[in-house]
């Protein structure tokens, strides 16, 4: 008879401990409040940026624009540095974070990733001169190629371990690896695809291009809070309805093959 009421009060205890693993808290939040709360950068472009004016603008921003209006409520964006931004998901102070986040295994333990919506990696940003007789990594990885890499990035760790044989010039800042590269001071420089991307818009005179595809693989994803699975479920199938749909193709476009957003950043 003991080990009946025992079983009783175990089931008991399930029956009570389900309704509130299912009851996606982060959803109802979001739709009592009529509001999606999203943290982000905001100096990241092309995937977040902020305008003249303050406005948020980027691919990431106009992913949760059409999110919100999916469900529709406001969006209201935080500001956040990047090291703030999956702490802030995993504690549920925001519904989502966005903004160049690579999924990693370390940051998954912390939050549910949504995606990727987005496959970034390093790249090698050159001029039109030195491009044409780059054919593969083969023809950079040699002694007199020199390439410049911003100090303690992912791009410096990539650059070290894929191009040993290649002198690595360390840099204080991108900016200041850039600007190696426009002086002629070294031949390339290893960054992320976004930061590239936006370096060639930036500097049309000096005809710079990158790689077609870049060689490290780093997928982008929305950390999402891990106490709602039904939000988890929710995000994911948007973004796979935004690309079957081809939305997210078009957004993509519309940020990285066009610079006529970039009138709008700040000088």
């Amino acid at each position: 008879m003991k080990k009946f009421y025992l079983a009783m009060a175990l089931l008991l205890g399930l029956a009570l401990a389900a309704p509130q693993a299912q009851a996606g808290a982060v959803i109802q939040r979001i739709l009592k409040q009529k509001e999606l709360v999203v943290a982000t950068t905001g100096d990241y472009p092309p995937l977040t940026a902020k305008t003249k004016e303050g406005k948020f603008i980027g691919l990431d921003m106009d992913l949760v624009k059409a999110l919100a209006q999916s469900l529709g409520v406001r969006l209201k964006v935080r500001q956040m540095p990047f090291e703030r931004l999956v702490p802030a998901a995993a504690s549920g102070e925001v519904d989502l974070a966005i903004g160049g986040i690579s999924v990693t295994p370390r940051r998954n333990a912390k939050v549910y990733f949504a995606g990727p919506y987005f496959i970034s990696g390093q790249t090698l940003l050159a001029t039109s001169k030195v491009g044409e007789g780059i054919k593969g990594l083969d023809d950079v990885n040699q002694p007199g190629f020199s390439i410049a890499v911003a100090k303690g990035t992912t791009s410096e760790q990539a650059a070290r371990q894929i191009m040993r044989k290649a002198k690595i010039v360390a840099a204080d800042t991108l900016e200041q690896a850039l600007d190696m590269v426009l002086n002629g001071q070294v031949k390339a420089m290893v960054a992320d695809y976004p930061y590239c991307a936006v370096a060639v818009f930036r500097n049309p005179e000096a005809k710079l291009g990158t790689l077609q595809k870049p060689f490290t693989f780093e997928p982008l994803g929305i950390a999402l809070p891990p106490s709602d699975p039904q939000w988890d479920n929710l995000v994911t199938n948007f973004l796979f309805n935004m690309e079957g749909g081809g939305r997210l193709g078009f957004l993509k476009n519309r940020w990285f093959k066009s610079p006529a957003w970039m009138r709008l950043l700040p000088e």
